[in-house]
């Protein structure tokens, strides 16, 4: 899981699109390129009446936040809270924002730690601001088991899929993780290549049955290790 939202305006206008897939890859491409003309216009419709009619107003009432064994309290302008495993939402709006100087106590997002952070915002408008960098998410704990407790049902999206979730408890918590080979921060092109033909002569190598997966899984940690 990269992230789970609760509660949100802008969730609810995705359960109001249905999302349909041509055969065809020609128009694939096409109806994509129009479809994100027209859903961007849908949702600035649909956002701007979301924002007169906050229709998750309630969610500071309807849901209950227990971090680690800990209740936290949520804001009373809160219309939305994400859980975040990875520092990129809604295509890349960094809302922990580990360079940003705060007051609070927390520590540094990072994706291997097995730390989950949790965030609120306050509906479509602070959505709007969030992603063109003029505002910030309020961040709200930090934890390694996420419970929530709902008395009524709301939108939920994870991972970019929506749908209603009913009243109850709901937990997440750290499950496993899987090595992977990217390109270190300052590497230039030919590091970052050297790392991409390793990886595909590994996956080749594990089709070829010449090594196995948990072979596999070793060389990748040790080359991670190297260039890292």
């Amino acid at each position: 899981m990269g992230y789970a939202a609760f509660g949100s305006s802008v969730l609810r206008l995705r359960l109001i699109f249905p999302i349909t897939c041509p055969s065809s890859p020609f128009l694939i491409v096409a109806l994509s390129i129009l479809k994100q003309f027209i859903n961007k216009l849908r949702y600035a419709k649909e956002g701007a009446r979301d924002i007169m009619d906050r229709t998750c107003a309630d969610l500071p009432w309807q849901l209950w936040l227990e971090v680690d064994g800990k209740d936290i309290p949520i804001p009373k302008d809160a219309e939305g809270l994400i859980v975040l495993n990875i520092g990129s939402y809604m295509g890349g709006v960094d809302l922990w924002q580990n360079d940003h100087e705060d007051d609070d106590d927390f520590n540094h997002q990072y994706m291997h730690d097995k730390m989950l952070e949790v965030v609120s915002v306050s509906g479509a408008w602070h959505l709007g601001k969030l992603q063109v960098g003029l505002s910030q998410a309020r961040r709200l704990a930090q934890g390694r088991m996420i419970k929530m407790y709902s008395s009524s049902s709301m939108p939920v999206q994870i991972d970019g899929e929506p749908f209603i979730q009913q009243p109850g408890n709901l937990e997440i918590t750290h499950h496993g993780q899987v090595f992977m080979l990217s390109r270190a921060a300052g590497t230039k092109g030919r590091r970052g290549h050297a790392a991409a033909m390793m990886m595909e002569v590994l996956v080749d190598a594990e089709c070829r049955g010449i090594i196995n997966a948990l072979q596999k899984k070793f060389l990748l940690q040790e080359i991670a290790l190297q260039l890292s």
